[in-house]
């Protein structure tokens, strides 16, 4: 079975807009009503702090890497010795067997051990696992990343809980920005399932 939710977040006039888990935007504030949803997601979870790929380059979180695109975003670590290996294993298997569908979508990894995690690292990680071309990882100021996990909802709310790194969840986002349109699946499953994830949410 799919553990999925997919959200549309394309609403009416006078509709709330529920971006992702615990977010809401009320519509009786005037200068946020008029804002399209995509605006008001813009606003209240992307935040356009700046992150280092694995390249080394800087880029912009909202501007370069979510902006008009679609996008399958995880969080991950170099060293986990838990879920990050079978969730990097079921993403790239995802991404082949969705072949040119997936041509259009980017892919993205961020870590949770930024001041671990510098861009040769993240090279190292994607070697081992022999990922190429359409998946970025990313790394950052802790406090650049933070606000990006945060905004994306995968922050747990015990805090204590989320506080310990090695709780860290299977979870995609998987999103097209230029639609307003954000789910969230799980990746602790197969690469088969995680394609038909993607392809549901972004189909």
């Amino acid at each position: 079975m799919i553990n999925i939710q997919k959200r549309s977040l394309l609403l009416g006039a006078g509709a709330a807009a529920a971006a992702f888990a615990g977010t809401k935007v009320m519509a009786s504030a005037p200068a946020i009503r008029e804002q399209d949803p995509r605006e008001q997601l813009r606003q209240k979870r992307f935040p356009n702090v700046p992150l280092l790929t694995h390249t080394g380059k800087e880029v912009r979180f909202y501007d370069d890497l979510l902006k008009d695109k679609k996008v399958v975003i995880n969080f991950m670590y170099t060293v986990c010795t838990d879920i990050c290996t079978p969730v990097t294993q079921n993403i790239l298997q995802a991404q082949r067997l969705l072949g040119d569908f997936a041509k259009d979508i980017h892919f993205y990894s961020i870590s949770l051990t930024p001041l671990q995690d510098d861009p040769a690292a993240l090279r190292t990680y994607m070697n081992a696992f022999q990922i190429g071309k359409g998946w970025t990882f990313l790394t950052g100021k802790p406090e650049n990343i933070e606000r990006v996990r945060q905004g994306l909802g995968f922050a747990q709310r015990d805090a204590k809980e989320d506080a310990d790194i090695t709780n860290h969840a299977g979870m995609l986002r998987i999103g097209n920005e230029r639609m307003a349109s954000w789910g969230h699946a799980s990746a602790i499953t197969t690469g088969k399932s995680v394609a038909r994830m993607i392809r549901f949410e972004l189909g």
